[in-house]
């Protein structure tokens, strides 16, 4: 095989960016084109302290551009620790985007704050509510944590966000107040036993509806030990999210198979490069931990 048809194969096969008229958006393949294909394109929103890059270039991204489904990443503002009001505003511009892109409904997947800050969009803007399919959520804040209420009490600052993930903050008692979540959206909470984030775990799940599960990583690999940050990319959370994804309404544990209980990671992720990817992670976020302003109170509500 010559040079030219050898580069012109390689750059056909491989995912293609696309130009969004949002900076902090980074897209990849043709949304209208894998919606035709029955591959819904993808929004994926990282979590506090992280970006689009360290959050999911390597995992979920990834698994995406395998099976040639068109996504976008966004960076919320500051890393995620800006007032999560703030930052749910380009979620939903987000949101407005990619459909337009699509020309139909989309997908949502996020993880921790990024489970949690679709729905302040989705309560905020109705109009993005027919723009949605599914929303799956790893290790999501929906109702905070205890982890953060004694944080910001011992430090007595903590960043916006951080003060607004507490468990009863203004914020979450805002966004929780009437419906949690809405006709027409299939919602997938996946959260693992060992958060040592979310405390209790538990607090992720969403009211019980039609269209909505809640899972734990365990209820299909009960031997699973994953905590927070390795919802990411951890291989029973990609199982039920891909079948959340793949298939009519939220995750069903009986279409799952336990064939690959007991592997760590999900089947995109490079256990060669999984080392270097997860430490570039966590320096991410302990960068973002150091330099992120710090208030003294929660941000009033808008």
């Amino acid at each position: 095989m010559s040079l030219a048809i050898l580069l012109s194969t390689v750059l056909l096969a491989a995912p293609v960016p696309h130009q969004s008229e949002m900076p902090e958006l980074h897209c990849t393949g043709s949304p209208a084109a894998s919606a035709r294909a029955g591959r819904t394109p993808v929004l994926l929103i990282h979590g506090t302290t992280s970006n689009s890059r360290a959050n999911f270039s390597w995992n979920w991204a990834r698994a995406f551009d395998r099976e040639g489904r068109a996504h976008c990443e966004i960076d919320l503002p500051d890393s995620g620790n800006s007032d999560i009001q703030v930052a749910a505003e380009r979620v939903s511009r987000a949101i407005r985007h990619l459909h337009r892109a699509t020309g139909a409904r989309i997908d949502l997947v996020g993880h921790s704050q990024g489970g949690m800050i679709g729905r302040w969009a989705l309560k905020h803007h109705p109009e993005t509510r027919r723009m949605v399919d599914d929303y799956v959520s790893l290790a999501a804040s929906n109702h905070g944590t205890d982890e953060f209420v004694v944080q910001c009490a011992a430090q007595t600052v903590c960043s916006a966000a951080y003060w607004q993930q507490r468990t009863g903050s203004a914020f979450l008692t805002a966004l929780n107040r009437g419906p949690q979540t809405w006709p027409g959206i299939d919602y997938t909470q996946l959260y693992t036993r060992y958060d040592e984030i979310i405390l209790p775990y538990r607090r992720s799940a969403l009211p019980p509806a039609r269209n909505v599960s809640n899972l734990a990583v365990q209820d299909l690999c009960p031997t699973e030990t994953v905590e927070h940050f390795g919802m990411a990319y951890d291989n029973a959370a990609w199982l039920l999210g891909i079948d959340a994804i793949r298939h009519p309404g939220p995750a069903r544990l009986s279409r799952v198979s336990r064939a690959t209980c007991g592997w760590p990671l999900m089947p995109a992720v490079d256990p060669v490069s999984f080392p270097s990817h997860a430490s570039q992670a966590l320096a991410q976020s302990a960068r973002s931990m150091l330099t992120t302003p710090q208030l003294t109170a929660e941000p009033p509500l808008r």
